[in-house]
């Protein structure tokens, strides 16, 4: 084939491969003990009530199923949607709804719609790579504020000289991009307190708040916090916040289906970018997910996965104490929710390094390097806690332990 990269456009020039995708395919041996990816655990699948609410379909809606549908989404699943989103407190309509295939496509379709080559947006440090990738791809930058366990979310007077600053400098921010609730990777969650400062940072600016809520409805401990959306649904109520949601994380990541919650203009503006990529999302998935959520079982499974999660994420904490390095700089995240957590090393350990010394060990983990989009940390690391099984974690914190105390010595 002819080396035809002088005709790529410049934002295919400057996507770069998913650096976890590249090293999860070294964790595929059976032998390694995976805490890299973010695999929900199979265990939480209801396949036999899936299987069931499949059929139901096929028999009772195949012609539906089968065909096109509209860009919008099924409004059967935008009506079951409106009533899930209404017991977690939001008063929304299908016209605030857009179905997307999975929350990877929003993350793609909002770049899309707001961002020109060399704009910017503001994220947290550090931040969710998928996320910096559909960014990146649009030849955007992003000016990041750091975030820690301390700070509950962006120390607010960082924020403030971050964003004067960049206007002194001629940049042009368009959104604030944030995962407030577990995020990934660090499983961080914001206060009350930040959620509502941001918000009044938002409305001072006049800058939409992308809230990015994969995890937000597996919290297993601790109070839920009121989302942004709703924060600002009951205050100003200016449709600045733009939700994004999914079925990955909650019930199955295959079905690939997920929504954006936003005000109508903007789902209408969304809508017409998502007509180029897929024209609609899976009609059978959407149909299939609507008749399962009538059977109101969602629940069930939500709080199944809340009381797994809980017991592994305090399975990881256990066996972090007892088999790691006993070091004052080595410290890591306590989430209250969703699937990963923070580790932090001694500065003078390079995770990058360190992944490949641990795979010879059959243990695996995402260094934390890969999730900043400029000036990143290398002593950081991302572990998961969801998917592998309680002997695994013990197994395998046990052999990272020996691999981060070999590079102590």
């Amino acid at each position: 084939m002819p080396d035809l990269s002088h005709l790529f456009s410049s934002s295919a020039k400057g996507m770069k491969p998913s650096a976890i995708r590249e090293l999860l395919k070294l964790t595929q041996q059976p032998e390694i003990i995976s805490f890299a990816g973010g695999l929900p655990s199979p265990d939480t699948f209801p396949i036999e009530d899936l299987r069931a609410t499949a059929n139901i379909v096929f028999d009772t809606q195949a012609k539906k199923a089968l065909q096109y549908g509209p860009t919008e989404g099924d409004n059967v699943l935008k009506e079951e949607l409106v009533k899930f989103e209404a017991v977690h407190g939001k008063t929304i309509e299908a016209k605030n709804l857009l179905i997307v295939s999975a929350s990877q496509q929003a993350l793609d379709i909002v770049p899309k719609v707001f961002l020109d080559p060399g704009d910017y947006i503001i994220a947290e440090r550090p931040s969710y790579l998928g996320a910096l990738q559909a960014i990146q791809a649009y030849s955007a930058n992003v000016i990041g504020v750091e975030v820690t366990e301390e700070l509950a979310g962006f120390d607010m007077a960082v924020l403030e000289n971050k964003y004067d600053e960049a206007l002194k400098q001629g940049k042009k921010i368009k959104y604030i991009y944030v995962i407030p609730d577990f995020q990934n990777p660090a499983g961080l969650c914001w206060s009350l307190e930040k959620r509502q400062a941001l918000l009044d940072f938002a409305y001072k600016t006049n800058l939409p708040i992308v809230e990015d809520s994969p995890y937000r409805d597996i919290r297993f401990m601790g109070d839920f916090v009121p989302s942004l959306y709703l924060l600002d649904q009951k205050g100003a109520n200016k449709g600045i916040v733009i939700t994004l949601k999914t079925f990955s994380k909650i019930l199955s990541p295959g079905m690939r289906l997920g929504w954006i919650i936003a005000h109508e203009d903007l789902i209408a503006k969304f809508v017409v970018a998502k007509q180029a990529m897929d024209l609609c999302t899976s009609v059978f998935t959407q149909c299939w997910l609507a008749e399962y959520m009538k059977t109101g079982k969602l629940y069930e499974v939500l709080e199944k996965t809340r009381k797994l999660y809980a017991e592994k994420r305090n399975l990881m904490i256990a066996a972090l104490e007892k088999h790691l390095p006993k070091h004052p700089e080595i410290h890591w995240t306590k989430p209250e929710g969703g699937l990963f957590l923070w580790l932090t090393l001694p500065k003078s350990i390079d995770t990058a390094k360190l992944f490949h010394k641990a795979v010879e060990k059959k243990v695996a983990f995402i260094g934390g390097a890969s999730f900043y989009f400029d000036d990143p940390r290398h002593n950081e690391l991302r572990i998961n806690f969801s998917y592998p099984t309680p002997e695994q974690i013990d197994e395998g914190m046990k052999r990272l332990g020996a691999t981060i105390a070999e590079a102590l010595e």
